[in-house]
This record gives structure tokens, C-alpha cells and sequence, in this order.
């Protein structure tokens, strides 16, 4: 048994040539380039997939083995597996190999051994250069060739970065030199789960929505941090996936800024504790991606959300259809504009960058003379937002508009703060809390929506103004409604115990 350590880069044809010719890859080595066939086996039920073990037949020049790679994680397009081979006389899979070699026990049933089934196969040839980089030890590998379920295909053009040892964060700064001259996409599915996806030819899932962090109490600041922003850029990676590939479903974009929202935030809260200068150099780019997926979002929320209910209100207006047309060519031209950041080599390279940060021992590194424990800070940072958004709610009938922007900007510090540390905390605490807090931003977050539709309507003229003006009178009745409702909410909210205390 080994530990694979492997990153995978996409690569466009039209850019082999030069990658050939990098300095990082000039080595008075002899390259090795060997014929590759990887069959990948499974039960018609993928009963392997859903336990997450992926069984290969390696057809590797004259050579054959029976790979098994269990226990897979991903972190940022970085694949870790334990993997088991064993070398064949034939290339005939022999599953029961398996029962003596991996210490999986569902390969001991001859039953279950009968039923696996080849189901999509990988093709290609493989250069390979044994490379030192940064102190690290690491197999350069270009792969190219096909993968194939059936009649369904795609192409292989990528480059593996394998790691022998030292650093994984290595890998990811090897991709960043290469990025630096030749256009490379960081790939987080792995080659089986593409595979599979080719295999199924099921639809698209749908967006990703955040999901919790798992902390525990005796988990350092440091390791907290990183689970919190790996959660955030899984989400992130996802939804972006969705969003680049031109899914119809607007939620891809919703959930993209959700988790790029709370990536910020997750870093606002630890350079409490490490400090700003440790977060700096993903300030300005996480600032960038936010501020060319906003306008795609606004219009989103317009065209999908707020003119639907102007339209059942007012059915018998000429001038909205007209007016919803201009909305949508705008509503196009900025999704766009968010779908070429998505897909910009800025944005790889943003998230080689984390890659690297989150794959380094060293980061976050903190000056504190002493560690301090996560219910400690946890407690500490939750206290210092719930006191500021407290004092901010003051008076909160007389808050003018921009005040109002101001609280709901705070509660939503709050609430991502809360929600990154809830699993430290009793489930039956945490959650009328929360409750509380979600009824309370989705008024504040009405409101806002009205202004920002406001701002949008000042982008129309001529032909639309009077449409314009029944929607200014309408989105003006929605605003009363929701400020009506922040009094009651508001009491809700400050009656529910913070969970923290």
C-alpha cells in the first residue's frame, strides 16, 4: 500500500507545443513514454462508487496490474488515495487478489466478485519526467489520449503532478510557474469520477449549497481555519463548474457568491487572531471575483424574482414586456462578463494560490506568544459581532436606508461566523438561534434588494420610463411591507440566548 498524492491540470491542444519547450521541463533525463489502458471495473449497481473504492485494470506497456485506491479525499483539485496493486501474469483481472491484498472486506464475497463489470475505460500515452522542484520530489506526467464509456467519449489533455516527497503545497506552486506563460485549467474531479459521469450521462446535479464545517474542540486555530475555507472553496470550485459550462439554472451563480462571500468572511474572522498581512495577497482577487459576479447576480434577482410578482400585479401594463426585454440583454451581457471571470486564467490562478496556502503546514502562521483554543475564540469573535450588530440595531425604526445597509452587512458577519463554529456547539442551542437571525436578514436582505432594483431601474430610459415608474411604485410598497416586519423580527431575534454563552 502507497499514498497517491496527485494534482491534474487541463490543458488546450493548441498549447502542448509550448509546453514541450518550458524551461522547467528541460531535464538531461531520459523520458520515459509508455501506452497506458486503465479499465475500470464495477457492479451494474456501483456498488464500488458508492463506497467510494475505484478497482483498475493498468495495461502499462507489457505490464499488467490490479489497482484498488480507497479512502479518497480532495482539496482543491489535490487527490490523496491509499492504493493497493498487485502485478498479474495475465492481463486478466483477478479479483481475488483483492480479499488478500486490500483490507476492504466486501471483496471476499465470490458473489459480489462476479459481478463486477468493466464500465468505462481511459486510453493514452503517458511522458514522464522525474523532476526536483522547491526541495520537492515530483513525477511530471503529460497525458494524452481518451477516456470511453460505451459510445460516449472525451478527450485527454493534462498534465499530473505526482508528489514522491516534501510538500504538496509544491505541486501547486510547480503549477503556478507553469501558469505563468502557458493557459492551464486545475481539474478537482479525478479521472474515475469522470469516468463515472461518462458512464451515467445523468444531468447536471444542480448548484451547491454551503455545507457545514466539521470542527472539533481540540482542533487548533490553524486547522479550523483551513477546514472552514476548504468547505468554502469546494463550493466555490463547484458551483463555478456549473456556471462556466452555461447551465440554464440561475442558482449556480447565487451559490458561487454565497460561497465566495463566505470564504471572505471566514477570513475576516481569523486575521483577528493571525492578523490581515497572512490573508492580504487574497484580498484584492477574492474583491475582483466578487465584484464581476455582482451585477449578473443583480439582474438575476430582477429579471427572475422581482418582475414575475410586478407582472402578476399589474398584468394589464403594455409597457413591461418591452421593458423586460432590455432587462434581459443586460441580465446577458453581465452574466457574460461572469462567466469570462470564471473562466479567466485570473481565476485559475487565484485558486492554484489557495491551493498552495491550504496545502502548507506553515499557513496560517500566527505571532501569538500562546495558542488559544477554538471554544475560546470562537466565543470571543462571536461576542465581538453579536455586540456590533446589537449596536447597530439600536433605534431601528428611525434607521435611514444606508444605516439599514450597514446592519444587514453586520448580521451577515455574524451569521457566517456563527454558522462556521455551530458543530462545536449543542445542535438544540444553535438552531432558534439561527432561525432568528435568517428570519431577520431575509426582511434586511428585501430591502435590499429593493434599493439595488432601484439602482438598476437608473440604467433604462426613453421608451421605459413609465414602465420604470410602475416598478419604482411597486418595489416602494414591497419596502414598506419588509420594514414593517423588521420591528417584530428584531424582537425575535434579541429574545433568542446566544448559543455561544
Amino acid at each position: 500500500m502507497h499514498i497517491e498524492t496527485r494534482l491534474t491540470l487541463l490543458i488546450a491542444t493548441e498549447c502542448v507545443a509550448r509546453l514541450r519547450r518550458h524551461p522547467l521541463l528541460k531535464t538531461q533525463l531520459r523520458l520515459r513514454t509508455i501506452k497506458f489502458t486503465h479499465i475500470y471495473y464495477d457492479t451494474p449497481r456501483l456498488d464500488l462508487q458508492s463506497k467510494k473504492i475505484v478497482v483498475q485494470l493498468r495495461k502499462e506497456g507489457v505490464r499488467c496490474r490490479l489497482s484498488t485506491s480507497i479512502g479518497c479525499t480532495e482539496s482543491v483539485g489535490l487527490h490523496r488515495c491509499r492504493k493497493w496493486e498487485t502485478l498479474l501474469e495475465r492481463c486478466v483481472p483477478d479479483f481475488t487478489r483483492l480479499e488478500r491484498v486490500v483490507p476492504i472486506g466486501v471483496f471476499a464475497a465470490p458473489g459480489f466478485r462476479r459481478r463486477l463489470r468493466p464500465l468505462f475505460a481511459a486510453e493514452f500515452v503517458r511522458k514522464t519526467i522525474p523532476l526536483e522542484f522547491g526541495g520537492n520530489r515530483i513525477d511530471y506526467c503529460f497525458d494524452r489520449g481518451e477516456l470511453r464509456a460505451g459510445d460516449r467519449f472525451e478527450a485527454i489533455c493534462e498534465i499530473g503532478l505526482e508528489l514522491h516527497s516534501g510538500s504538496s503545497a509544491g505541486l501547486f506552486e510547480f503549477a503556478l510557474e507553469l501558469q505563468k506563460t502557458i493557459p492551464l485549467k486545475l481539474e478537482h474531479k479525478s479521472r474515475a469520477e469522470r469516468g463515472y459521469a461518462l458512464f451515467s450521462d445523468k444531468a447536471p446535479v444542480g448548484a451547491t449549497p454551503a455545507g457545514a464545517s466539521v470542527l472539533h474542540k481540540k482542533m487548533s486555530l490553524g486547522a479550523a481555519c483551513k477546514e472552514i475555507a476548504l468547505g468554502c472553496l469546494r463550493q466555490m470550485q463547484a458551483n463555478a463548474d456549473g456556471l462556466a459550462a452555461g447551465e440554464a439554472d440561475s442558482e449556480y451563480l447565487h451559490q458561487l457568491r454565497v460561497a465566495l462571500r463566505r470564504m471572505r468572511s471566514s477570513f475576516d474572522v481569523f486575521s483577528d487572531f493571525f492578523g490581515k498581512a497572512v490573508f492580504s495577497g487574497f484580498s484584492s482577487e477574492l474583491g475582483w471575483l466578487a465584484g464581476e459576479l455582482g451585477p449578473a447576480r443583480n439582474w438575476d434577482v430582477f429579471i427572475l424574482e422581482t418582475f414575475p410578482r410586478v407582472l402578476v400585479a399589474l398584468p394589464a401594463e403594455t409597457g413591461l414586456p418591452a421593458l423586460r426585454q432590455t432587462a434581459e440583454s443586460k441580465r446577458q451581457a453581465s452574466l457574460s462578463r461572469a462567466v469570462a471571470a470564471v473562466t479567466s486564467q485570473r481565476y485559475q490562478v487565484l485558486l492554484l494560490q489557495l491551493g498552495a496556502a491550504l496545502n502548507d503546514d506553515s499557513w496560517p502562521a500566527s505571532g501569538a506568544a500562546h495558542p488559544v483554543s477554538i471554544s475560546a475564540f470562537a466565543k470571543w469573535i462571536l461576542d465581538k459581532r453579536y455586540r456590533n450588530f446589537r449596536s447597530r440595531g439600536k433605534n431601528l425604526k428611525a434607521l435611514p436606508r444606508n444605516k439599514l445597509h450597514a446592519l444587514r452587512i453586520a448580521g451577515k458577519k455574524l451569521r457566517y461566523a456563527a454558522e462556521f463554529f455551530v458543530s462545536i456547539y449543542p445542535a438544540r442551542k444553535v438552531r432558534p438561534y439561527l432561525d432568528a437571525m435568517s428570519a431577520l436578514q431575509d426582511a434586511l436582505g428585501a430591502i435590499n434588494d429593493a434599493a439595488t432594483t432601484g439602482q438598476l431601474l437608473q440604467e433604462f430610459s426613453g421608451a421605459d420610463a413609465e414602465a420604470s415608474c410602475l416598478i419604482r411604485g411597486w418595489i416602494a410598497c414591497r419596502d414598506q411591507q419588509s420594514s414593517a416586519e423588521l420591528g417584530p423580527l428584531w424582537k425575535r431575534f434579541k429574545s433568542a440566548p446566544p448559543f455561544w454563552e
